[in-house]
């Protein structure tokens, strides 16, 4: 296991950081409120307007989702694929975090008992020997 890690350690910590970044560009679109927006252009607003307003709303999300996407093709080059990709499923895991405290999402008993088991299966399949 710790052989692993150490041959896609940084790839991990790469990806664990995109992973984070995914989740946040998302929740910047949600907090963009986007159908208000479109509901102001079907209301009446001027079209070039409107659209400039929804397309500064949405860029901060598509920013930060872009250096995650950036920082992923990145961490790729640092380890095995195999082992790699999985820990990109940490994404769920910060999307639900980040949603219940911005959003407050609530979050069920049996959503804590999946996020610990993709907790448990990046850290074995990270752990995982050739």
């Amino acid at each position: 296991m710790l052989e692993s890690l150490k041959r896609n350690g940084k790839g991990i910590i790469l990806m664990l950081i995109s992973a984070l970044s995914l989740s946040v560009g998302q929740l910047l679109w949600k907090l963009a409120n986007v159908s208000e927006l479109v509901a102001a252009l079907k209301g009446g607003d001027s079209l070039i307007a409107g659209l400039f307003q929804l397309f500064l709303a949405v860029l901060p999300g598509f920013i930060v989702y872009a250096v995650g996407a950036l920082i992923m093709t990145v961490a790729l080059g640092y380890g095995e694929l195999s082992v790699l990709q999985p820990v990109n499923s940490m994404s769920y895991v910060f999307a639900l975090i980040l949603s219940a405290i911005f959003l407050t999402e609530s979050i069920s008993w049996l959503t804590i008992i999946g996020i610990f088991v993709i907790i448990a299966g990046v850290v074995t399949i990270g752990g995982s020997e050739k």
